[in-house]
């Protein structure tokens, strides 16, 4: 039983120790707010996650721990310097017979000091007025004291804290600590008002002033901090993106553009999955994710699994393909070296040799749109090529109304599109991106599949990786900043501008 602490709103402070639990856990058990999703990406396919009632948490770990399955209690900060960590950990502790190990995690108290840009002084103290405000006499007495705070207590706090501090004395406000959402504030006791956040932290000391904290405001200073992005997502796995956005401070929104359906009839891929099986093929070209998913499917609906491939040589393109490989156990015995395309895959690929190879036969289960780059170059190569349809990619519906009205009306900072059919599918069921909205594309390609359907390009990326156009985004943000200051205008986002009023029709008289 292994007990992991994390940090402020992100998964990503995770130790080492922490993902490594996680990675081997039969049972996950996580906070209400947690998001499952983020926690699924970080554990096994089998693992199972359930979200904590403390009230039957310990015996649910008992039960899990009695059957001999490997069980996390995920909890959202640092166990022991957490006031309002549940008590499990003692109740399962107390149980005789039973090892626990624990995990730590970022306390809320110095996560507060650092994404508030604030260095403390040689002590400081915490004062958690989430229950009750005690006496002033009660109050810590280090140099820099740290008070979190819930709900509409923060006036009442700030009271109190003008009678001991004075109410013209200096105050860091930090709100939402560790998202996107972000806000800091420096401000004065007597100036705090009631704003009802879920929480909210006051931090005074001799390491609050803004000359300090403009040099150290690493979190909120990142190039994209708190624009909204959109990533309409095509057959592809942005999953990447995300994170690199993210890496810069993004908030980002995947909007699903295609979607992925079995194909019509079925008689052709279990005709060629039987061929695998049977050794009719000695080469299985995967060109997505997709494909290796349908195949692995198949395998399922005959009682196999990954190793009835074993004596058939694999070629995957992209990284997502290989990813999937790697989840099966499975290992590509040829890539793309110069570039992660079909077409490239053809030129690096090896040529039939009748006198080495026992067979000529390459199965390229694919989407009903042709590979055809791949089918001639391997044909050239004296293969005999057999394609089937996997799965079928058709246009997916239409996002929520709310969203479509955010795209056009400009309430996304930035879009970024990673290939030209993201460009056509999502003006197709979304509508254009607003004229303020910066515009990103992956490549030439996909900038001119904007610039054809009427759109301004602001960001080209170097090279057509997420890496690249993350980065390319970033650099224009800091860019415009830049400009921004130098013209003495306010530092707004794509999406902060002045919003003309629309004319109330005039009534005819009469």
């Amino acid at each position: 039983m292994t007990f992991v602490g994390s940090g402020p709103s992100d998964l990503a402070l995770l130790t080492l120790s922490g993902s490594r639990a996680l990675k081997f856990a039969d049972l996950i058990i996580v906070d209400p707010t947690t998001d499952v999703e983020h926690v699924r990406a970080l554990v096994p396919a089998h693992a199972q996650i359930r979200v904590s009632k403390r009230e039957d948490d310990a015996n649910q770990i008992l039960r899990a721990v009695a059957q001999g399955l490997k069980v996390v209690r995920l909890h959202g900060w640092d166990y022991f310097t957490d006031a309002d960590a549940d008590s499990v950990l003692a109740d399962v502790l107390a149980q005789a017979g039973h090892h626990s190990n624990v995990v730590p995690g970022v306390n809320r108290w110095s996560a507060a000091l650092s994404y508030g840009a604030v260095t403390a002084s040689a002590a400081f103290a915490a004062l958690d007025a989430t229950a009750g405000i005690p006496e002033l006499e009660d109050w810590p007495t280090a140099q820099t004291l740290i008070i979190r705070v819930m709900g509409d207590k923060s006036r009442a706090v700030a009271i109190k804290a003008a009678e001991r501090f004075g109410a013209d004395a200096t105050v860091l406000s930090l709100e939402r600590m560790g998202t996107t959402g972000q806000v800091s504030d420096l401000t004065t006791w007597g100036e705090v008002t009631d704003i009802d956040p879920e929480e909210r932290f006051f931090i005074i000391g001799p390491g609050i002033d803004e000359s300090h904290r403009n040099r150290f405001a690493w979190f909120e200073g990142k190039p994209l901090f708190d624009w909204r992005v959109i990533l309409p997502r095509t057959k592809d796995d942005v999953t990447a993106l995300v994170d690199e956005l993210d890496h810069y401070g993004a908030s980002s929104e995947v909007v699903a553009t295609m979607s992925i359906e079995p194909p019509r009839t079925e008689q052709a891929m279990e005709k060629a999955v039987r061929g695998l099986v049977d050794g009719r093929y000695l080469w299985l070209v995967f060109t997505s994710p997709h494909a290796v998913s349908a195949i692995a499917e198949r395998l399922t609906e005959f009682g196999l699994d990954s190793r009835a491939l074993s004596g058939i040589s694999l070629a995957a393109v992209g990284r997502g393909t290989v990813e999937a490989l790697a989840r099966l156990g499975l290992v590509a015995d040829l890539t793309p070296v110069v570039e992660n395309t079909t077409g490239a895959l053809a030129n690096e690929f090896p040529a039939y040799d009748d006198l080495i190879d026992p067979l000529n036969r390459v199965l390229v289960p694919s989407a009903d749109v042709a590979v055809e780059p791949l089918l001639v170059g391997l044909s050239r190569l004296g293969w005999d090529v057999e394609e089937v349809t996997a799965y079928r990619t058709v246009r997916a519906a239409p996002p929520p109304a709310d969203v479509r009205d955010d795209i056009k009306t400009g309430m996304f900072d930035a879009v970024v599109f990673t290939s030209a059919t993201a460009v056509r599918n999502m003006i197709g069921i979304a509508g254009k991106p607003h004229a303020a909205t910066v515009v990103a594309a992956i490549g030439p390609a996909t900038a001119a599949a904007c610039e054809m359907h009427g759109l301004r390009v602001d960001v080209i990326a170097d090279t057509p990786t997420f890496e690249s156009v993350a980065d390319g985004l970033a650099r224009f943000a800091d860019r415009r900043r830049s400009d921004q200051a130098a013209a003495g205008l306010p530092l707004t986002k794509p999406s902060q501008r002045k919003r003309r009023k629309r004319r109330k029709a005039v009534e005819p008289a009469g």
